[in-house]
């Protein structure tokens, strides 16, 4: 069933050039444009233009919009109408043309103000829809998700042919910019509560000078497993875990956790994307929590950091090959959750549990032997018939 649309626009011609590209700029819900709106991706249908939808990067948008209620996106997002696809109806304008220069934005008379319309289907595959996003799939879906129909600037181009849309994304994705920590710090300088406006950051995932937001979220999460674990002062619990004397989880493990996947999964750093390290992080941590529950915060030598380390890489290892033969999608936790459970099947938490032939220390000898000695239990269980689990393992010997 076709719908049709009717927008107030202003019509623009940033080159005086008869072959440039022209622009529409228009203010509309989010929740509206998802219907007619779509997205072509590269790998799944012929000109795509998008990459993979991360929805680890929708579920961050999504929280900062929920961390408070002052939270907003001024950005605006980049669509692209094919040739032939709307009609732009300009409207009487005589009314400011009698008022100064100034109010028509000095802008050479490359605006004009009209009525955008359009017809769509409202049935119509993603891939196929009347609109496709140049830039902002991401924040555009995380805007969606939220309880509100939040209002969001648009800015279309006008009859964009497949390789005009392929050269816009690639200069809006080519030309972004971090800010430096400097600018940050400098940008707040005079801000009158610097903790409560270093919070509302916080909150909403979005990191502030130097501070590790990414690790907040480790210790904060309440789908973390390493929630209040963590060995610094803005653990909550870190005093009561010093006078208990129960384990606690040495930062730099953490970190080192982190850097492993991003270095040996590298699409996930595509755009230094640490929403969805994180997630993958916490997916594969919480199926070890849960499978080795009689040793989470409790056993000294499975919470060490030389042994989360070594686990954290013989997991990412096998993760990274199974996301190459398209066995698990690194993109979706329960994927992940799902794989991580079954590589965990054959590794009892005896291995754990028994006095190692070599001292606890934080250094690769250690790391490289728990590696190798996951390995060989795994060949071990395959053929159980004939051998026993702790057979020829450097660590454990003969529980007997």
């Amino acid at each position: 069933m076709a719908e049709n649309r009717e927008y107030y626009s202003w019509r623009i011609s940033q080159r005086n050039n008869p072959d440039a590209i022209k622009m529409v700029a228009f203010v509309a819900n989010t929740k509206d444009i998802s219907m007619w709106a779509g997205i072509r991706r590269v790998g799944e249908h012929q000109d795509g233009i998008q990459r993979i939808l991360k929805p680890a990067r929708v579920k961050a948008i999504k929280k900062f919009f929920n961390a408070d209620p002052r939270n907003t996106i001024p950005n605006s997002v980049i669509l692209a109408f094919s040739p032939g696809a709307v009609k732009f109806q300009e409207i009487d304008d005589s009314c400011i043309k009698d008022y100064p220069e100034s109010l028509t934005n000095l802008s050479n008379n490359r605006t004009e103000i009209g009525i955008l319309s359009f017809s769509f289907e409202e049935d119509a595959e993603e891939h196929e829809r009347l609109a496709l996003i140049v830039d902002g799939q991401h924040r555009l879906a995380g805007m969606t998700e939220t309880d509100e129909d939040l209002p969001i600037i648009v800015v279309a181009l006008i009859d964009a042919t497949n390789d005009e849309q392929a050269f816009q994304f690639v200069v809006v994705n080519n030309k972004a910019r971090s800010v430096k920590t400097d600018n940050v710090k400098a940008i707040i300088s005079d801000i009158q509560d610097e903790n409560e406006f270093q919070e509302r950051l916080a909150n909403a995932g979005v990191n502030y000078g130097d501070t590790p937001i990414i690790l907040r979220e480790v210790d904060n999460r309440d789908d973390s497993p390493f929630k209040c674990l963590l060995n610094w002062p803005l653990n909550p619990d870190l005093e009561e875990l010093l006078r208990t004397g129960l384990p606690i989880v040495n930062l730099t493990a953490i970190e080192v956790c982190l850097r492993y996947i991003r270095n040996q999964i590298p699409e996930v750093d595509y755009e230094n994307d640490e929403d969805t390290i994180l997630e993958l992080f916490l997916a594969i941590w919480r199926v070890v929590a849960e499978k080795y529950r009689d040793l989470w915060r409790i056993n000294i030598q499975f919470m060490s950091k030389v042994n989360i380390n070594a686990l954290n890489e013989y997991l990412v290892d096998r993760i990274e090959n199974a996301w190459f033969d398209t066995i698990v999608d690194i993109y979706e936790v329960e994927s992940v959750e799902e794989y991580v459970g079954e590589r965990l099947e054959d590794i009892p938490s005896d291995f754990w549990t028994l006095e190692w032939t070599s001292p606890l220390q934080d250094n690769k000898v250690i790391r490289d032997l728990i590696k190798n000695d996951l390995k060989k239990i795994v060949r071990n269980q395959r053929n159980r018939s004939e051998v026993e689990w702790f057979d020829n393992l450097e660590l454990v010997g003969n529980p007997d």
